[in-house]
């Protein structure tokens, strides 16, 4: 009972990845560096989960000399989402070049590398390691499974911890550049991967306990259940997930890199005037009401760069774009909430905000209360 289990959930998973990679490989922007990554990804869970379908099927049995090929595919995993990771935080216009290919592979190459050595083991060792069929009988078993599970967690986990990293970096990033951050933040595959971190590192434990013996089938029940989980959602978010910078909105480019102001010194009185400028600018034309109010748009309305205008928030007024114009939003809303009766969301919408969540969120952190505590009461 429970191998048919495994075999209809890695199935489900094989297919799953394989229909979303698929729907990516039919629309026009297939051959973005989003696409093309967030497909590879797609594809390499596919053959996850029929690595496991083969594995249950008795195929490898029945075909020693295939045994462990498709395992070698699951170190791409981590090139793989770290590539949709800089894909989707990085230039729209760069592409996928070999150099840069290189630089993001080498250490799961490397890896692979490592495993060639396990092919050239007789038939009977490989099976026992990597099926659990005579693990027991063979010394060597356990042994190279705790290999096979180190090389994974060190590949796997170093990907994953550069792709927190990245995003981490993105959302400081977005905030400097957007008011509104729906859709750019990509809390959703931030999640995702804290889900894939913990169950490698589940599975990683279970196999190491498991080390020399036969494989339970109601663990790889549960890892299967899990990977066509994240594929499903990985597919599905991914799918509709809209590019965050534009040759037409903003790029991140605009802003420098690390330490972006150590080389602009600006005169304290240069940041006064802007400042003023700025305070000017949003009291008397309302910039603030722009949904799509962005950090270049805002400098082309007061007339300074971007670069300048994110230096003034960042080190004299001690914010960032996104929190000075939500504290502007804010300050609109709360007054009309107060002192009429127009629908609290409406409100939100007509200040700039385009989510509830987000306006919300916004007027407890610069209000310090919920939007309905400042209505009246009747």
């Amino acid at each position: 009972m429970a191998d048919t289990v495994v075999l209809i959930l890695a199935s489900a998973g094989a297919g799953v990845g394989l229909f979303a990679a698929a729907q990516l490989g039919a629309r026009r922007d297939w051959r973005t560096a989003p696409s093309t990554a967030l497909a590879v990804f797609l594809l390499l869970s596919a053959l996850s989960g029929l690595d496991l379908v083969l594995d249950r099927a008795g195929a490898y049995a029945a075909a020693p000399w295939a045994t462990g090929m498709l395992w070698v595919t699951s170190l791409g995993l981590g090139p793989a989402i770290l590539a949709y990771v800089l894909a989707m935080t990085g230039d729209p216009e760069q592409g996928w070049t070999p150099a840069r290919i290189a630089r993001i592979g080498w250490p799961a190459g490397a890896g692979m590398l490592l495993v060639m050595p396990f092919f050239l083991l007789p038939v009977s060792t490989r099976l026992a390691v990597y099926t659990g069929v005579g693990a027991d009988a063979d010394p060597l078993a356990g042994p190279l499974q705790l290999v096979f599970v180190a090389l994974f967690l060190a590949v796997t986990l170093g990907y994953l911890a550069a792709a927190f990293a990245v995003l981490g970096r993105h959302v400081r990033r977005v905030r400097d550049l957007f008011s509104n951050l729906e859709d750019r933040t990509l809390s959703w595959l931030r999640a995702l991967l804290l889900v894939m971190l913990a169950a490698w590192l589940w599975g990683a434990v279970k196999s190491a306990l498991a080390a020399g013996a036969a494989h339970e089938a109601w663990l790889d029940a549960a890892a299967a259940a899990v990977e066509l989980a994240w594929t499903a959602a990985i597919g599905l978010f991914g799918l509709s997930q809209k590019p965050i910078y534009t040759p037409q909105t903003e790029t991140p480019q605009v802003l420098p890199a690390a330490g972006k102001y150590a080389r602009s010194a600006m005169p304290e009185a240069r940041q006064v005037e802007i400042a003023a400028r700025l305070e000017q600018a949003m009291r008397g034309q309302a910039l603030y009401r722009d949904p799509l109010l962005s950090l270049s748009g805002l400098a082309a309305r007061i007339g300074v760069t971007p670069n300048h205008l994110s230096q003034v928030l960042n080190e004299h007024l001690g914010q960032s774009f996104f929190d000075y114009v939500n504290r502007w939003r804010v300050e609109e809303a709360v007054a009309r909430i107060g002192a009429s009766d127009e629908a609290i969301l409406a409100i939100a919408y007509e200040v700039g905000f385009n989510s509830r969540s987000t306006f919300n969120a916004a007027v407890k952190k610069h209000a310090g209360r919920p939007p309905s505590a400042f209505r009246p009461a009747a």
